[in-house]
């Protein structure tokens, strides 16, 4: 007869094959290496949904919403919190952000601040010498008021959810390499003062009828960050000046449009993620630190083709966990060769955060 401990519970999935995790044992700290193998390793999507989160989908209408409408604002007024000086990493950012080589990015305006921390250090020079990070959050207090709430709430639920995965991830880990120091990125986290959220908003495609490819929408890249929360999609009926929203959460009507990751193999895989779970993909910051046992993997957005496309909008929300810009990012013991994004040996998160935005950034 099989005991408890012999009993290996199956890993959940989604019909795509994403893995999915249960906030229930996440709380209960059950131990799903498997599952964080499943997702996170080498042969792994890099990304897992967690189902079952308290308020989620309340805290999702909250925010979503706001999407379509802080970007139908007058360009006057959403200048007023443009900041060139981080990067246009804090505040409003449109066309900023380079799609791919030679494309700078008109389809998409984006809203950053920190989810935690409205000014989370008050060091005059390590504000000037670390802006992408540790600038003070710009809000729109005057203009839309409502933003800051509903931003930080669902922020904050993500990242306190977002430790529990990395605690799964130390469990994981420490067992495959005797060099990894044990909680390393839930205290990665957890110790933070600069993890980044970004509210993003698509704009309708009213006229494009080119053929859609599937990085028309987010260009193929890895995350930097430790680990990112991802927010279910909502797309949006808006009025033919795109300045009003006519209904809310409607289905997506082109279904090879979304979020795509790519496969060891190159196989490109379209991830849906259930609207009342939130999705957690691996970082570039979490490679290094693991020594490549846990992989982040490239994703990108295809855009919705035309004329299906026209007078839909789409809304998500992103949170980058990520370490405060002094910790240096270290591979265990006989995994130096980790060699990962813009990253070079003895980086702190600052150096490696800032050469990896610039370039994807340029005026």
């Amino acid at each position: 007869m099989m005991t408890t401990e012999e009993f290996v519970q199956p890993i959940e999935t989604t019909k795509d094959g994403v893995v999915v995790l249960n906030y229930g044992d996440l709380i209960a700290g059950k131990d799903l290496s498997d599952s964080i193998e499943k997702a996170y390793g080498y042969s792994g999507h890099g990304l897992l949904v967690v189902k079952g989160i308290p308020s989620i989908v309340e805290l999702r209408e909250k925010l979503l919403n706001l999407a379509p409408r802080y970007s139908a604002l007058p360009d006057e007024i959403k200048e007023k919190t443009v900041h060139k000086e981080s990067n246009f990493s804090f505040g409003w950012s449109h066309g900023k952000e380079i799609l791919r080589p030679g494309v700078f990015d008109e389809y998409k305006g984006s809203y950053y601040n920190n989810p935690q921390y409205d000014q989370p250090f008050e060091d005059e020079k390590m504000i000037k010498e670390f802006p992408e990070s540790c600038h003070p959050n710009i809000w729109p207090v005057e203009d839309f008021p409502e933003m800051r709430q509903a931003f930080m709430e669902l922020g904050q639920t993500i990242v306190n959810v977002g430790q529990l995965v990395a605690r799964q991830c130390d469990k994981y880990t420490v067992k495959q390499c005797e060099d990894y120091k044990p909680d390393t990125l839930e205290t990665i986290i957890k110790e933070s003062l600069t993890c980044k959220a970004r509210l993003l908003y698509y704009f309708p495609i009213n006229e494009d009828q080119s053929e859609r490819s599937r990085d028309s929408w987010c260009g193929w890249h890895n995350d930097h960050s430790s680990l990112t929360g991802l927010c279910p999609a909502m797309y949006f009926t808006m009025s033919e000046d795109g300045k009003y929203v006519i209904k809310s959460d409607i289905p997506c009507p082109d279904t090879d449009a979304g979020l795509y990751a790519k496969s060891r193999d190159e196989k490109e895989v379209k991830i849906a993620i259930p609207k009342d779970c939130i999705a957690y993909q691996i970082g570039e910051c979490s490679q290094i630190q693991t020594g490549g046992l846990l992989r982040a993997t490239p994703h990108a957005v295809q855009a919705i083709k035309y004329p299906e496309s026209k007078n839909v909008g789409r809304g998500t929300f992103a949170v980058f966990m990520q370490p405060n810009v002094d910790v240096v990012l270290n591979t265990p013991k006989g995994k130096e060769n980790t060699f990962v994004g813009q990253y070079k040996p003895g980086m702190n998160f600052a150096e490696f955060s800032k050469v990896t935005i610039e370039n994807y950034y340029s005026e």
